[in-house]
């Protein structure tokens, strides 16, 4: 199909039958996808979250030790999970701040396209210059490297005796460098909002924390022609 004719909006995603969102720290599905995610829910879509980072130095409040605050963050993307109508939420043990594409870690996340046998990916785009979060381009690449060798049979093969070959068939990239697929997601802010607002070690201040968001959020339906509505956006990846 023509790139100018391709379906946008939710419509984009018809095909989604089981989705897996690849990410960070705990809060980056909620403020970057929450929309997208809540309406793929609510269509009967099952979404699971793997967070590769237990969010250990988010914060510079002196209340918190790494200890402490990595199991607050475990908490809150639960709820954050559960407000937006996911299946299950892992927190991985890698530190915040210092996540490398490791072959370990691509191993680990490979384990998961098996054992829960999405046919989508979500995750950061780690091509993007913009990307400034090095944890974020790590979450990214191991991401995609996971695929290809989540399909081989000769790949990790102790992880075959209790599941199946990955077959996640399509990527879509999030904090884009170029987008090729909005989504209005303006019906469905307020669970956005309160799915973020879950991360309370996060936005202490509630909303005030959160106008980058709206902001970001206008800007892309602005570009997109949806006058002063809010949207997500994406970069597709093609699958051989």
């Amino acid at each position: 199909m023509d790139d100018n004719n391709r379906p946008q909006g939710i419509e984009a995603f018809s095909e989604v039958k089981r989705a897996i969102v690849v990410c960070a720290h705990a809060d980056d599905m909620e403020t970057q996808i929450g929309g997208t995610i809540s309406m793929l829910a609510e269509r009967g879509v099952e979404i699971y979250e793997v967070i590769c980072t237990l969010g250990d130095i988010g914060s510079n409040d002196e209340q918190y030790t790494r200890d402490s605050l990595s199991a607050i963050r475990r908490e809150e993307a639960r709820e954050g999970g559960r407000l937006l109508g996911l299946r299950e939420v892992v927190t991985l043990d890698y530190h915040d701040g210092e996540l490398e594409p490791s072959l370990e870690l691509r191993a680990d996340i490979a384990g998961y396209y098996r054992a829960w046998q999405p046919d989508t990916l979500f995750t950061f785009d780690p091509s993007w210059s913009g990307q400034i979060h090095a944890d974020h381009r790590a979450a990214g690449r191991v991401a995609i490297d996971a695929l290809m060798p989540s399909r081989q049979r000769l790949y990790r093969p102790e992880q075959l005796a209790t599941t199946q070959a990955g077959k996640v068939s399509r990527v879509y990239l999030f904090n884009p460098e170029k987008a090729d697929l909005y989504v209005d997601v303006t019906d469905v802010y307020d669970t956005k909002l309160a799915a973020s607002l879950a991360h309370k070690s996060q936005f202490p201040e509630g909303e005030k924390n959160l106008e980058w968001m709206r902001e970001l959020d206008k800007r892309w339906a602005t570009a997109w022609g949806l006058g002063d509505r809010y949207a997500e956006q994406y970069s597709t990846l093609r699958l051989w």
